[in-house]
């Protein structure tokens, strides 16, 4: 299963390369998303178009104009997102522990399924963040298709409401009511999108502990999964032994630096063998 022996994962531990590869993606958008907020505020207040930028905009209503493009971005927020959580579901979904779970899986297996059942796999069925991160990506499919009607399952939907007190406690006074409201009528704000995105990272960060101690076969699948098995055979085959594993580091440290750590220790250097 790629754990220690009782259970745990190592002190310490750093995120391994899926987790990474969504904490990078979700911020770079959040941090868009803040930036766009603060310039949306500013239109709202009355500030100019500059004279040197070059584009037609005059608005007849500009609180009207400001709240509709926020929304516009709140939803390519929601799409950035539920991309970079499906590319982490799925990377973690090649480890062998997931084997049943691919299996189980068809053409008709909706991303927030496969989201849903990897994540259960790892906290439980119960676990409302779960919910969340599956919400989050119902509502992009929403966004992205006006005929789509994806939803939570009513396990989920419970989830939520059985949470209610701790949501609203750990996000800053969120209604879970209000927030499945807001999902029905299509209109996403600030407060919801934002809380969906911490539920998801919170979700993934939990999956992440239960998955970091990898194991020889999983960081074999992983670097294939990565596009870096060929890259590491030709550096084994141009490289002297004694420097090989240098070498392959500074591959990682580019390219996934949440290997580095599992490919250390599974992989001890050729100075230490006496090649």
């Amino acid at each position: 299963m790629g754990s220690n022996p009782n259970g745990a994962t190592s002190p310490g531990a750093r995120p391994i390369q899926p987790l990474r590869e969504l904490l990078v993606a979700v911020g770079e958008a959040v941090a868009n998303l803040n930036t766009t907020v603060v310039g949306l505020d500013a239109v709202e207040r009355g500030h100019e178009k500059p004279e040197t930028l070059n584009i037609s905009w005059n608005p007849q209503d500009r609180v009207a104009a400001a709240r509709k493009s926020r929304r516009f971005v709140l939803e390519a927020v929601l799409v950035r997102v539920a991309e970079a959580l499906s590319e982490f579901v799925t990377a973690t979904a090649q480890l062998p522990r997931f084997s049943s779970v691919r299996s189980r899986w068809d053409s008709n297996t909706t991303r927030a399924d496969k989201l849903a059942d990897v994540a259960a796999e790892l906290l439980g069925s119960g676990n409302h963040l779960v919910a969340g991160a599956a919400l989050l990506v119902h509502w992009r499919n929403r966004a992205v298709h006006p005929r789509s009607r994806a939803s939570l399952t009513p396990q989920q939907m419970r989830n939520l409401r059985s949470a209610s007190a701790e949501i609203d406690s750990s996000f800053a006074g969120l209604s879970v009511d209000r927030l499945l409201n807001d999902f029905e009528i299509g209109h996403p704000t600030l407060k919801d999108i934002s809380s969906l995105i911490a539920m998801s990272i919170r979700m993934a960060r939990e999956m992440d502990k239960a998955v970091n101690f990898l194991s020889k076969d999983e960081l074999d699948i992983l670097l294939e999964y990565y596009g870096l098995t060929a890259r590491i055979s030709e550096i084994n085959a141009q490289t002297t032994p004694c420097k090989r594993q240098a070498s392959v580091l500074r591959l990682l440290q580019s390219s996934a630096p949440g290997l580095m750590e599992a490919y250390s220790r599974l992989q001890p250097s050729a100075a230490r063998h006496g090649e």
